[in-house]
This record gives C-alpha cells, sequence and structure tokens, in this order.
C-alpha cells in the first residue's frame, strides 16, 4: 500500500475531481440529494451571515475552517484514522468530498446562532449550542452510514457502541465540539453583531485555532466513565451535565427579543425533511460505494490505537460487522485502497424511520422556537415571552 495524506492527489487511485450527478444517481442516488442539499444550505448560511453582520461571517469562516482542519487531523492520523468518505460529484482529495466542508459549516453555524438568540449566558449558550448541534448532526450521521455516504473502521473501539448504526463516540464528538465552536465565538464577539477587522481577525484565530483542542480535552475527560473508550455513560453524561447548564441559566430565556429568522427556519426545516425523504423513499441495498474504504488484509492482526486500545490492523472480508457486504461485487484482495462496498437492507425499517422522524420532528420544532419572535418559558410561575412587537421582554404571573 501506497501512504499518503488525506489531502494529497493520489494519482494512483482512480478518482476523479467531478462526476455527473446523473452517473452518482446510478449508484448512490441519495447521496445526490444530500450532497446539494448542503451546498445549498451553506451558500443559505453565507447569505444569511453576509445579512447580519461581520460578526456572523466570522462565525462562518470560522467553522469552515475549524471544522476541515479537524476532518484532516483525524484522517491523518493513522491509528485514530477510521472512518472513509464516498466518491461524491465534487471531489477535494479521494478522501475528502467538498461537501463535507459544508457539513461542517451547518452544523457549526446554524446551532451557534440559533443559541446566541435565546440571551442566555456565556456558559449556558455553548451548552444549548452542543446540545441543538448534536440533534441537528444526528439524522445525517444516522441516514449517511446505512446509505453508505461513509464507511466505519470495523473493529476500532471508540466507535463500536452504536445508535441506528451511529457511533455513540460520534455524537458526543458533535456535542463537545460544537459547545467549544460556541464558547470560542461567545469569547470572541461578546454580544456583539458587527466587530471591527482587528477583532474579526483575532476572533478568527481563537475559534478556529482551539475549537478542536477544547472538543478533545471534554471527551478525554468524559470517556474515562466507559473505561477509556467513548460510551453511553460518557455521551448520556455529557448530556445531562450540558443540560443542567442550560437548566440553570433558564430564567434568562428569550431576555433578548428578536425578529423572526425565516431564512434559517426555511433551511433547517429543508435539512431535517430531507433525511426523512431519504429513508422513507430510498433502499440502501440498491446502494454502492466505489471508493476507499478501510484496508482489506490478514484477519484479525491486531494494533493499538492512540487510546491503547487494540484493534484489527485489516479489514477481514470474510468477517466482519458492518452495515454493507459485497452482494454487488467480489470481494477485495488483500491489500486493495479502491474497492465497492454494497448497501445491506434495513434490519428494522420501522425502528431506524421512528427515531429520524422523531430526531426531526424535535429538531424543526426547536429551531424553528429559537429562529422564531418569542419565545416562552415556565418556571417557578413565572412565564418570560420576548415579543419583536416592543422588541423587549415581557413578565407575566401565571
Amino acid at each position: 500500500m501506497k501512504d499518503h495524506f488525506p489531502w494529497e492527489a493520489a494519482p494512483h487511485l482512480p478518482w476523479s475531481h467531478f462526476t455527473s450527478p446523473l452517473e452518482q444517481w446510478q449508484v448512490l442516488p441519495s447521496f445526490v440529494f444530500g450532497e446539494y442539499m448542503y451546498f445549498a444550505a451553506t451558500l443559505a448560511a453565507l447569505v444569511h451571515a453576509y445579512r447580519s453582520g461581520r460578526g456572523y461571517l466570522l462565525v462562518w469562516l470560522a467553522a469552515l475552517i475549524a471544522g476541515t482542519a479537524n476532518d484532516l487531523i483525524f484522517m491523518a492520523l493513522p491509528l485514530v484514522d477510521n472512518f472513509w468518505q464516498a466518491q461524491a460529484t465534487v471531489m477535494l482529495t479521494p478522501r475528502l468530498p467538498l461537501y463535507i466542508p459544508c457539513v461542517y459549516v451547518c452544523f457549526l453555524y446554524y446551532p451557534t446562532v440559533a443559541a446566541r438568540r435565546a440571551g442566555l449566558g456565556p456558559w449556558s449558550t455553548a451548552a444549548l449550542a452542543g446540545l441543538i448541534g448534536c440533534l441537528y448532526y444526528a439524522p445525517y450521521d444516522i441516514v449517511g452510514a446505512k446509505f453508505l455516504w461513509w464507511t466505519w473502521h470495523d473493529t476500532d473501539q471508540p466507535i463500536a457502541r452504536r445508535i441506528l448504526g451511529a457511533p455513540v463516540s460520534s455524537s458526543l464528538w458533535v456535542l463537545t465540539f460544537v459547545s467549544s465552536f460556541a464558547w470560542l465565538v461567545g469569547r470572541a464577539l461578546g454580544d456583539a453583531v458587527d466587530v471591527s477587522a482587528s477583532t474579526f481577525a483575532k476572533g478568527f484565530a481563537l475559534v478556529a485555532g482551539l475549537t478542536t483542542a477544547l472538543m478533545m480535552v471534554q471527551i478525554t475527560i468524559v470517556q474515562q466513565l466507559d473505561g477509556g473508550a467513548p460510551g453511553y455513560i460518557a455521551f448520556a453524561t455529557t448530556i445531562a451535565l450540558y443540560a443542567a447548564v442550560v437548566w440553570r441559566d433558564r430564567g434568562a430565556l428569550g431576555s433578548v427579543a428578536r425578529p423572526r429568522d425565516g431564512l434559517a427556519q426555511a433551511v433547517v426545516t429543508a435539512h431535517f425533511a430531507t433525511f426523512v425523504l431519504i429513508l422513507a423513499v430510498f433502499s440502501p441495498e440498491t446502494h454502492r460505494s466505489t471508493g476507499v474504504h478501510q484496508l482489506p488484509g490478514e484477519c484479525y492482526v491486531e494494533t493499538t490505537d492512540l487510546t491503547g486500545f487494540t484493534r484489527h490492523q485489516h479489514l477481514c472480508v470474510t468477517d466482519f460487522d458492518e452495515d454493507y457486504s459485497f452482494a454487488c461485487a467480489a470481494p477485495p484482495g488483500d491489500g486493495a485502497e479502491w474497492y465497492t462496498v454494497c448497501g445491506r437492507p434495513h434490519s428494522s425499517f420501522a425502528a431506524w424511520m421512528f427515531g429520524v422522524v422523531l430526531l426531526a420532528a424535535a429538531g424543526i420544532a426547536v429551531f424553528r422556537t429559537l429562529f422564531g419572535d418569542s419565545l416562552t418559558w415556565r418556571a417557578g410561575g413565572i412565564s418570560i415571552r420576548s415579543d419583536d412587537q416592543n422588541r423587549s421582554p415581557s413578565v407575566h404571573p401565571v
């Protein structure tokens, strides 16, 4: 095998920068929907940021840079590298589709902007952003893996525990990554909408440079609850801690009146609806992905990852437990970097549909509320309502 970094062109592989959407439709039709939905949502976020002020442009740009750098870093570390992207219609490298930076923009920008509208303190805003960022990302994580938009390492311990095919560690990563990003944005911007050029530059360096580091600190601590590899206890505990932080600051919810943000509401609603539609319309067994996947080779050869856990170095093509098969193609030979995997039917379509619909309904409700023109919170006999007509909160006895 030829070793190469994820940002290198790797000319020995038969990949292409551009593939016709019609050609892609023949093998990964659901992927076409997802890829171009994220292109559109990213452009919409840029328009939203441009209309909203320089501070929002900082959020958009920092999301692009911090997110893309995070992906490249983890793909470049051989003992952490545990995922492989499918070949999209637009590829930057054999392992990096253009839509992936767009995914980062979307799941960092929209939750961060939505959380900042709630009128909470800096810690509560960061915690809220992490929670709704996780909610935003979850349908993508479930549906994308099921329809072969990427594949996972078969025996990597940090991604072994899964819910509807999505690793718990992936959700924990989103939770901590978005919260870290939002907290740094708060440090850089405060409550400002527009900022000077120097503040923009300093804020960008702060957010883009430290988001991944803060995420890793959080995960390193909480994953000890599961013995060192992120699992259900670490994920549930982090959700509970973030929720408690938000709950303690609940009296401030809606303290800043905002006009309804129709553009953001529409984009986020379309995001959730897209994944419900994909799951309802397409069949995973009709999908096949030809590209870079886990390296096949001698079975059961152990190696140690960065955290000290052992995993099998190669994909054992006769003994693996991933949501793909070789039913539509010949199994790859040892050392093959480029080969085809085939989607598997739903083991329980009802469970997958129920989970994604539930996440979509909750996501649409939460984001439409945060991007709406009023927030109502009932606690301790007080109803706090932010009303766009008078641009100030009003307090009413319940």
